[in-house]
């Protein structure tokens, strides 16, 4: 995320880089701490101070120095520390805390110190020695402007408190309300040996944001590449006019309406209309550039759906970049001043200092949607790809289900045939059963009028072979020679009805027979020329309604009825399964005035 502070990856780069140019000194010294004794290693060997060179006896010293002086409350970084130390007077009724600032300095990274409370302090130079002194001068600056001390030459010097060491005093300074204070030292032989530090002493305060949103306007092409800014908190209801000058002349620059896209009651109420013309929104920081950054959080609220993003830190001004507002909904932007103590505590997030600011993104008055050309043919080749893939899908599962129908109806055949199979049979079992009973009656004539009929009958069956369907006028023929050979049986009397329909109009085979047969089995049988069998067959809109009835005493268990009509049962079940548009329903109405069997075979005409 830009902003104008360095970015997380420049001052990485920063730091890494001074680590490298300070590395052989860092990787020769080490230093352990053993109890109260400190033990310093160069190149992993420890130092012997018997026969170790001057450079190591001094950096041994130097290191000895600064631990005492941490001991004694100032505030170096031990070991590796810089030149000057600060040492905090907290012996005020009010207790002073301390934070650490922001590193600052051209390359050096030189330290800060935040100071919430009003002690004073001092002062002092670790590499000066009475030795040196006349090689370093330092100085003391108040508030950027005042010289407390001029550029100086050390020449206080102060023994520690176990009075084993000697360091240089730059002096004691008391607290003053809002004060900063930047101490400088350097040597005069090598400018590289030089270090700085900044005490500051003001309140941490919530930023004073001032929001702009940028956006291109032709009018300014020339002058600042079309790109120009408008206030965030600027109310704007109609067409302005602004002047500027131009190669020294004032010329009057139009705003129409349409680019008003701050539509802001008020204050408080910031609302931003879309357009293309808008590309960021600028936040400055009014009263930046503190020893402390300046924490980022935007919190998106767009359809209920809610969301946070971290954008990291800044100190004077922060990009917010369209990307992150480009949906219409409901934003804030917060800035929250964030602070930490030495030696890598807890970092301390102000909340009760945040500054926030809220607006409402609105969708473009004149929306239009235009894509490129290449957008376009891919959105076309996504298109085309997905319907053939969808259409190959589709052309697969009616292949696999008019597969899988194909199967299911030729099983259903196989079933039907299957139960044609046994119905024929049954018939002509139970018609010899009929004929050796007229034989065993030694009604001889009798006898062989049934044979003849039976024998005309038995062949229209087996002409028929498998033949699922046969014409209406067939299928009569068949019931009557049926009803005729029967009737030399039992003698009684029948009727076919059929309405004015065309009789070559097929319906299944064998689908009377098996009724009539149960009617004079369990009907007329027993009523010799009194019984009465009725068959007819009517027409009604697109249904054909076949009904076959007697005027026996009926039956009360449906397990009476024979095998025949269980067998046209399972059939007209069969049947169904094949012709599932041509629905065949089958209904038997039994009581003691007769039998009544009726099929409809709907929408069969």
């Amino acid at each position: 995320m830009k902003t104008s502070v360095k970015s997380p990856l420049i001052t990485a780069c920063f730091i890494i880089l001074f680590w490298l140019l300070n590395m052989p000194a860092f990787c020769q010294i080490m230093v352990q701490e053993k109890g109260d004794k400190l033990e310093v290693y160069d190149h992993y060997k420890l130092i012997d101070t018997l026969h170790a060179t001057p450079q190591q006896i001094a950096k041994v010293h130097q290191i000895q120095r600064v631990k005492q002086l941490v001991n004694e409350h100032y505030y170096y970084d031990f070991p590796f520390s810089r030149n000057i130390g600060i040492r905090f007077d907290n012996s005020g009724k009010t207790k002073s805390e301390i934070y650490e600032g922001k590193d600052w300095g051209d390359g050096y990274f030189f330290k800060s110190v935040i100071i919430d409370g009003n002690c004073d302090v001092e002062f002092t130079a670790l590499d000066v020695t009475e030795k040196n002194a006349a090689d370093y001068r330092y100085r003391v600056v108040q508030n950027g402007t005042q010289e407390l001390v001029t550029w100086t030459t050390p020449s206080i010097f102060k023994h520690t408190v176990d009075k084993r060491f000697k360091y240089a005093y730059l002096g004691r300074f008391p607290y003053v309300e809002g004060q900063v204070l930047k101490v400088e030292i350097y040597n005069v032989k090598n400018i590289k040996q030089q270090d700085a530090m900044l005490v500051d002493w003001r309140k941490v305060v919530p930023a004073d944001v001032y929001g702009t949103v940028q956006y291109t306007n032709p009018i300014y092409r020339k002058l600042d590449n079309g790109l120009v800014g408008g206030a965030l908190t600027e109310v704007k209801h109609a067409a302005f006019k602004h002047t500027i000058m131009l190669n020294g002349k004032p010329f009057e620059v139009p705003f129409p309406a349409s680019q008003s896209f701050i539509e802001s009651p008020s204050k408080n109420d910031i609302r931003i209309r879309l357009g293309d013309s808008l590309q960021n929104i600028d936040f400055d920081i009014n009263n930046g550039h503190k020893l402390y950054n300046y924490r980022v959080y935007l919190m998106r609220d767009i359809d209920g759906q809610k969301d946070t993003t971290d954008f990291g830190e800044t100190n004077s001004h922060f990009l917010l970049y369209k990307e992150f507002w480009k949906t219409p909904g409901k934003y804030k932007i917060t800035f929250t001043p964030k602070i930490h103590r030495h030696g890598g505590q807890p970092i301390t997030v102000l909340h009760n200092l945040a500054t926030s600011i809220s607006f409402t993104v609105l969708p473009p008055l004149n929306q239009s949607h235009s894509i490129n050309i290449k957008t376009f043919l891919l959105i076309i080749f996504i298109m085309l790809t997905t319907g053939a893939y969808m259409f190959v899908q589709y052309r697969a599962g009616q292949k696999k289900k008019l597969a899988a129908e194909a199967q299911n109806r030729q099983i259903a055949t196989l079933q039907l045939q299957s139960v044609r199979s046994q119905l024929n049979p049954h018939f002509m079992f139970n018609a010899l059963a009929g004929i050796q009973n007229l034989i065993n009656k030694n009604e001889i004539d009798l006898a062989n009028k049934y044979l003849a009929r039976f024998a005309r009958l038995t062949r229209n069956v087996l002409d028929d072979g498998n033949k699922e369907l046969t014409s209406i006028e067939h299928e009569t023929d068949l019931l009557n020679d049926y009803l005729q050979m029967e009737q030399m049986r039992f003698g009684f009397q029948y009727q076919i009805d059929i309405d004015d329909i065309d009789q070559q109009i097929e319906i299944p085979a064998m689908l009377l027979q098996p009724f009539a047969e149960n009617a004079v089995k369990h009907g007329v049988s027993t009523l010799k020329e009194k019984g009465l069998i009725k068959a007819s067959i009517i027409k009604s809109k697109t249904d054909l309604i076949i009904t076959i009835s007697d005027n026996g005493k009926g039956f009360g268990d449906t397990k009476a009825t024979g095998l025949g009509t269980k067998l046209c049962e399972e059939r007209i079940a069969l049947l169904n399964r094949i012709y599932k548009n041509t629905v065949i329903l089958l209904k038997t109405d039994t009581g003691v005035n007769g039998t009544t069997v009726t099929i409809e075979l709907k929408n069969w005409l």
